[in-house]
């Protein structure tokens, strides 16, 4: 480790965030990713990035992997609006109300206790200025271990997977990359809510994990008349609503949002008063 990495140690040791962030982790279970990942978003700084982009990215010093996991077997949304999903369609769905609103979609709730718990959190979808390129980018508010209020956000890269309504999302996390795999498991019509379904691994962090998301452009809790929908889109999964975890969003001022400058929003649904529709309807 220290052959192949001594000068990112050593910056870490003398950097206080970075030196705080090893003594949080290493007082976690090697299995803990609540505790793991609550170390890392409370105290990531450029070194610390530096630090574990070289020792385990890079070099693997702790001989870790792991695999993500396909089971449950969960199935993607088939089709939207009567017709069979497309590529471009189920893109559109990520991208969702962004261009009228600020994000493309507010989190609810959610069922992973590491990554599904933080206040605030928005995603933005967008296409990229190359062709074929897709971005998904999560925003979120951290409540840190010394106090702090902070928020956060990340970038992966998107692309589609072998059927309509799955993607293979890329990120490199503070030093660490994490490739997931995400389903659109259901999208209402007017695109008042939605579920999607991930599983994923961080191989150089030792660590696999699943969780889901159910979303609603301002991210509160969808109408009762949708919970009957909701229960069996969550029951795809494999979850009970009791396993989710509500997202506080009582306090999400001064949000970091905004996409690069240059980027594309809907191919095929097009927003249409107050509602979207499809090109083709």
């Amino acid at each position: 480790m220290i052959k192949n990495c001594g000068p990112q140690i050593l910056d870490c040791l003398l950097d206080p965030n970075c030196r705080k962030a090893l003594v949080c982790l290493n007082k976690c279970a090697p299995t803990d990713q609540v505790c793991s990942y609550r170390c890392i978003a409370s105290y990531e700084s450029p070194k610390f990035e530096a630090f574990s982009l070289c020792v385990l990215q890079k070099h693997n010093c702790l001989g870790l992997d792991a695999e993500i996991l396909m089971k449950p077997d969960v199935q993607p949304l088939s089709s939207f609006r009567g017709s069979l999903l497309s590529h471009e369609v189920a893109e559109d769905l990520f991208v969702g109300w962004l261009g009228k609103l600020e994000s493309s979609w507010r989190v609810v709730a959610g069922q992973n206790p590491a990554y599904d718990q933080f206040p605030c959190q928005y995603q933005l979808f967008y296409r990229g200025k190359a062709k074929g390129s897709f971005w998904y980018e999560p925003v979120f508010q951290v409540q840190t271990l010394d106090g702090q209020v902070l928020w956060r956000r990340r970038r992966y890269r998107v692309k589609r997977g072998a059927i309509p309504g799955t993607f293979i999302f890329s990120v490199l996390d503070n030093g660490v990359v994490s490739k997931e795999f995400w389903r659109i498991v259901d999208v209402t019509d007017d695109l008042s809510w939605g579920l999607f379904y991930y599983s994923g691994a961080a191989r150089a962090a030792g660590q696999s994990y699943t969780g889901a998301v159910l979303v609603t452009p301002d991210g509160t809790w969808p109408s009762k008349d949708e919970s009957q929908r909701v229960n069996s889109a969550l029951e795809k999964c494999g979850i009970k609503d009791w396993e989710l975890y509500m997202v506080d969003n009582s306090c999400c001022t001064n949000a970091p949002l905004g996409i690069p400058e240059g980027s594309r929003l809907h191919l095929s649904l097009q927003l249409s008063g107050s509602k979207f529709v499809s090109s083709y309807e």
